[in-house]
């Protein structure tokens, strides 16, 4: 089990990876922002940072009214939890739920790089 600051750091390179994509590809082509803003919450939570949607919003180049709808579908799944009225400028809190789903992903993310690792490095030593 990795521990949960490498995990923070983890999801600090999936968001980058992301963010590089988009610089690479058009961006209409990827349209993952609620994923993304759960990856930034968890970085945020690591860091005892607290973000709000509209932060989130502009860190993704997001237009309010779609990363709006997001923040209440998620919060409607029981993954994100809001302080206030359920507008963009509550602040939000990954719900416990949420963090055990990403932590399990993040777990299996670096599982299988360390697994393809090992395989390359079989292979170069063939």
């Amino acid at each position: 089990m990795i521990e949960h600051d490498k995990k923070a750091r983890l999801a600090e390179a999936i968001l980058h990876n992301r963010v590089q994509r988009r610089s690479a590809m058009p961006v209409d082509i990827f349209g993952e922002h609620a994923w993304d803003a759960l990856l930034m919450l968890f970085v945020a939570d690591v860091a005892s940072e607290r973000l709000t949607g509209r932060d989130i919003a502009h860190s993704l180049n997001c237009g309010p009214t779609i990363m709006s709808r997001w923040v209440k579908y998620l919060a409607e799944q029981g993954l994100v939890i809001g302080d206030g009225e359920g507008d963009l400028d509550d602040l939000l809190t990954l719900s416990p739920k949420a963090i055990v789903a990403i932590e399990t992903y993040l777990e299996n993310t670096q599982e299988y790089a360390n697994e393809f690792s090992d395989i390359n490095q079989e292979r170069g030593a063939a």
